[in-house]
């Protein structure tokens, strides 16, 4: 039996919708474009890309279960960790998306009195597989992060 791409982009979009989500908020987690995901979701791939495994993550599907859904079966859903949704439910979906991409090469929260309280600043560092110790301090040295009091969203 041939791989059904179609049953695969409807049973991602099901999922998507039992979340509550919108195609541009999956489509700006997975920096990729709007067209992109609605050719995902009506079946207009020939292949299971990156972007694809990512969407299938990001609305709660195990490993495994693109494959399975193109094959016939039944997507899985990842287990989910009690303690993080609290935590996470106020992040956007890209943010979400990249605190789970990638090896963890360093974690801390660095935090500063003012007159009016603390403010924290949490900072996760992850790398892609095989990333050298001096490309990723490279990297990091050219990094510029803008802080702003506006409650504009950051474009990439």
């Amino acid at each position: 039996m041939g791989s059904d791409w179609t049953r695969l982009g409807e049973r991602l979009k099901a999922a998507r919708i039992a979340r509550n989500l919108e195609q541009q908020e999956v489509a700006s987690a997975l920096e990729v474009g709007r067209g992109a995901i609605r050719n995902i979701e009506i079946g207009n791939i020939a292949r299971v890309t990156y972007t694809v495994r990512r969407y299938a993550t990001l609305v709660g599907w195990a490993d495994g279960s693109v494959d399975a859904v193109l094959a016939g079966g039944d997507e899985t859903l990842a287990e989910v960790r009690s303690d993080a949704d609290p935590v996470q439910s106020d992040l956007s979906l890209q943010v979400q998306d990249a605190l789970q991409r990638g090896p963890l090469l360093q974690a801390r929260v660095e935090e500063v009195a003012t007159p009016a309280g603390r403010v924290r600043a949490t900072i996760v560092i992850r790398g892609d597989e095989g990333l050298t110790q001096e490309e990723l301090l490279e990297a990091l040295r050219a990094l510029t992060i803008q802080v702003s009091t506006t409650e504009e969203t950051p474009t990439s």
